[in-house]
């Protein structure tokens, strides 16, 4: 609209001009330099906007030449920005294939174009630790350090040749410090953790947990899991410091964090136990029996019960029916019923955990079962004879290397990984059943080891053919 109104003025102006020079056409005279002129005021003033026209046309010209320097190296640039970015694609792709001589080739074409040295430093970087070169990918990556913009990237290659040189207290200072330029990357988070679980630091794995659960790194289980870990760690040095009020505290923080949380409640109630406050031990117990009940929780219940037998059957009766569907209740029932000589409770409650999965444990149970009721040595001896061949007991174990502790520990003492301990029955490799009652010794097939240790029975039938059978039960 503005622009239409002063379009309107400048017309409405000229018209007025050329009306006002038609109606007082008027004579000029100009001398100069021995030369006469003689016209119209209008002829003159057409003269000096025709003059002013060529002006203005002669500067524009004049700008163009001036500013032609400037396009043309507009244009080379792009040219040579386009041969760069080339380069570095092809540099990455030799990078991916592994010919680091290629990459470095490219590497080179893309200092000579682009003019960045990040780029030319981290493709460096790259190459030289390809190559196994780590000490001039170290001094690649030192020198992006130097740039604010690429420090990040710089810290994350020397975190990770730290970790290749299974130095744990560099890596944890360059995981540290690229924390804090990116509170929220996931793989540094990651990384990070692990480090401090590593070095047993559970206060400032604690505070991580607050940014990983920002950037979304672990599920809202994996959060509770792995705080209530955090949490029972704390408790487990305080027990072996001697401060039990400090770990009752973190131990009751940790299962008020996660009920099932078996680990923090058999610390919980062991110490308890120990320290001879029996109500409390089972009182423990009793509260994440309806939700994580085990062998362990069930001794200790049974070792801080008073009373004579049937007053012991009577209180476990109360424990088992917080979750009475569960093996371990019908386990735990039937051992002290097998105490108070209550041999019918005992014999129904084990055929109710063998229908479930028959262990070695529960064999055990029926051999004494048969000697203290009916003294039938012979059946004894047979039912102890399967428990040989019977599904293994569960036992604390670690779920990374598979090694047995006597306990529940927060880190596995042979390989030393976090959180992996739990409750559980080892792998158990054997024959098949029916295949070792049809073989005779004397013409027994060998067997042969598969690469993952399953055992194969090899039978060859009538034609020929080998028909393998392999089991594993856990």
């Amino acid at each position: 609209m503005i622009r239409l109104l002063i379009f309107i003025l400048i017309t409405a102006a000229l018209v007025f001009c050329t009306v006002w020079f038609a109606d007082n056409p008027g004579r000029m005279t100009i001398v100069w330099l021995g030369y006469r002129f003689d016209g119209s005021i209008g002829m003159v003033a057409l003269g000096l906007l025709a003059l002013t026209a060529v002006l203005v046309l002669l500067w524009r010209g004049w700008t163009i030449i001036a500013n032609s320097p400037g396009w043309l190296g507009r244009l080379l640039g792009s040219r040579r920005r386009k041969k760069g970015q080339q380069a570095l694609t092809m540099g990455l792709l030799e990078l991916a294939s592994g010919d680091v001589r290629q990459a470095l080739k490219h590497t080179r074409a893309v200092d000579r174009y682009l003019e960045d040295d990040t780029l030319t430093r981290l493709l460096t970087a790259q190459a030289a630790e390809l190559d196994g070169n780590n000490d001039a990918a170290k001094r690649q990556f030192e020198a992006m350090l130097e740039k604010p913009d690429s420090a990040f990237f710089g810290l994350r290659g020397l975190l990770q040749l730290a970790l290749k040189a299974n130095d744990r207290e560099a890596a944890l200072d360059y995981a540290e410090r690229a924390h804090r330029l990116r509170p929220r990357n996931p793989a540094v988070i990651v990384t990070l953790f692990d480090l401090l679980l590593t070095s047993r630091r559970w206060d400032r794995a604690l505070s991580l947990l607050v940014d990983a659960e920002k950037a979304a790194v672990f599920s809202e289980n994996e959060l509770t899991h792995r705080r209530a870990l955090l949490i029972t760690a704390k408790a487990e040095g305080a027990i072996a410091e001697g401060e039990n009020a400090e770990a009752t505290k973190l131990l009751r923080k940790a299962l008020n964090s996660a009920p099932d949380f078996t680990g923090a409640a058999v610390l919980l109630a062991g110490l308890y136990r120990d320290l001879k406050q029996d109500n409390k031990a089972r009182d423990v117990v009793m509260q994440s029996w309806g939700t994580a009940p085990s062998a362990a929780l069930g001794a200790i219940f049974r070792e801080t019960l008073t009373g004579d037998p049937l007053a012991k059957v009577k209180t476990v009766e109360k424990l088992v029916a917080t979750n009475p569907s569960h093996v371990e209740s019908q386990i735990v029932l039937a051992e002290a019923a097998l105490e108070a000589d209550l041999w019918g409770i005992a014999r129904g409650n084990l055929e109710k955990a063998m229908a479930t999965k028959a262990e070695a444990r529960h064999y055990r149970l029926l051999a004494d079962l048969e000697l203290r009721e009916n003294q039938d040595g012979a059946k004894a001896r047979e039912l102890l004879i399967k428990a040989s061949h019977a599904n293994p007991d569960p036992d604390w174990r670690c779920g990374a290397c598979g090694a047995e502790t006597d306990r529940w520990v927060v880190s596995c003492p042979s390989c030393h990984s976090f959180g992996s301990v739990d409750w559980r029955a080892p792998l158990r490799v054997h024959q098949d059943d029916a295949a070792k009652e049809n073989a005779e010794p004397e013409t027994a097939k060998p067997s042969a080891i598969t690469q993952t240790g399953v055992l194969i029975d090899q039978d060859t039938d009538s034609d020929g053919a080998k028909d393998g059978k392999a089991t594993v039960q856990a």
